[in-house]
């Protein structure tokens, strides 16, 4: 276990940037025996965890003062299972995993749009990208898991065996174990892809379109983002193929007012992934996500809660929707809308004053307020700040279940992610 100050001051921070905290020590795993050898201490101990991958929470879940913080960085085994799966350590990044399927065709069904964040991480969380309106999230792609509990157990979990933990872990924030394997579905991508960019001035025609390509599911990718200064919408979409194909059917009908880029690329499996430069840790990065009705969509791009002069012109601001099929998201601590499909809304700034950073946070919580009453969730990988009322209304008949399992996985309590309901011990 390290506790030099060079460690706990590096884990002090997350992706948010808004948020400090110095923990009284990090817990690096080198494998998952002595993973299971520091939850047992800290139970017996009273020691309070949190858990760590790639340290991309944007509220300070995965920072604490009060006592370790568990890296799972050393982590990070991917090994290809044959056409259908892959077996990757929950530290393991997102892009490792596409590394290690170079020279297939082969690809997770769902990635990340950031290549640094992990397997465990996402999987706790929900997980979506730009093949979410195909394959909906990370968490209904997953077969099987392997779980260090609070009691330090080590535990092979699925849908069919140790249901409930499965259904605890996925989506569960980090409040009821520690993934340390997942067993991830897999899908044959094409060898290279062509990638659009479509620019819509006109928003209703925008809706239109992209509930016509959606219904139709006319493109591999999808993602948009709304340009809120310029009063545009550009629409990013791929068509993945082996051989040549025509342009003409992906854009027949379509409404946008130019085509931006058109452009090919072979680095199939990074094509909707941000550089590692795009967003610097020594910049704050107020950030919200929230899963919306289907039917919503025309409301929440009218966007009556953001001024423009409220975030930073693009490229220092990215409000983005991804259109997500809810087949298969099974997971009962992932709140979402009904329906055969949602969207996902976000808010981005890049920010280097954490006064002005904190200011469109406190915004961000009046546009959560907002967008709930539209029938949305929020996304929990941001601080919510929510309190008894919020977490009731945000999971409804579920949070008595999300209790029991605590008591069950985690008696002791010894995963306490900062903000989470489940991890305080007023909420058992």
């Amino acid at each position: 276990m390290s506790r030099s100050w060079e460690d706990r001051n590096a884990r002090s921070r997350d992706f948010g940037g808004m948020t400090t905290r110095v923990p009284d020590g990090v817990a690096k795993p080198n494998n998952v025996e002595e993973a299971r050898t520091i939850v047992r201490s800290a139970a017996g101990e009273g020691v309070p965890l949190v858990i760590r991958g790639g340290g991309h929470s944007q509220g300070g879940q995965s920072l604490t003062d009060r006592g370790l913080v568990v890296d799972t960085s050393l982590l990070g085994r991917v090994q290809p299972l044959g056409p259908d799966l892959i077996r990757v350590q929950g530290g393991a990044r997102w892009g490792s995993v596409v590394d290690a399927l170079r020279g297939t065709p082969l690809l997770p069904r769902v990635l990340t749009d950031v290549a640094e964040v992990t397997v465990g991480g996402t999987l706790s969380a929900g997980g979506l990208g730009t093949t979410s309106h195909r394959h909906g999230l990370q968490i209904g792609q997953v077969d099987q898991l392997e779980v260090v509990t609070g009691t330090g157990e080590l535990v092979r979990c699925s849908r069919t065996r140790e249901p409930d933990l499965f259904n605890a872990v996925r989506g569960g924030q980090g409040q009821f174990g520690l993934i340390t394997e997942a067993w991830i579905r897999l899908r044959r991508a094409g060898r290279r892809m062509r990638k659009y960019e479509f620019r819509y001035c006109d928003f209703g025609r925008f809706a239109s379109d992209l509930e016509q390509i959606v219904k139709e599911d006319r493109f591999d990718r999808l993602r948009a983002e709304i340009r809120l200064h310029d009063r545009q919408i550009v629409l990013d979409a791929g068509i993945e193929y082996d051989e040549a194909f025509d342009d003409g059917k992906a854009l027949a009908g379509l409404g946008f007012e130019e085509i931006a880029a058109i452009r090919d690329t072979g680095e199939v499996g990074y094509a909707g992934m941000y550089p590692r430069w795009a967003f610097s840790r020594k910049t704050c990065h107020p950030w919200r996500d929230w899963f919306l009705p289907w039917e919503s969509l025309r409301v929440v791009l009218g966007q009556p809660w953001l001024d423009p002069r409220s975030v930073p012109r693009a490229p220092q601001s990215w409000i983005g929707i991804y259109p997500i099929r809810t087949q298969g998201i099974d997971a009962p601590l992932f709140m979402h809308p009904k329906g055969e499909f949602m969207f996902a809304y976000s808010i981005l700034a890049v920010l280097g004053e954490v006064e002005r950073a904190s200011k469109l946070a406190r915004l961000l919580q009046e546009v959560d307020a907002a967008l709930v009453g539209q029938g949305g969730k929020g996304y929990l990988s941001g601080g919510v700040g929510y309190g008894r009322e919020e977490w009731e209304q945000h999971y409804g008949e579920q949070l008595e279940m999300g209790i029991r399992w605590k008591r069950e996985f985690d008696p002791k309590h010894v995963f306490r992610p900062e903000g989470m309901p489940f991890g305080a011990r007023s909420m058992a």
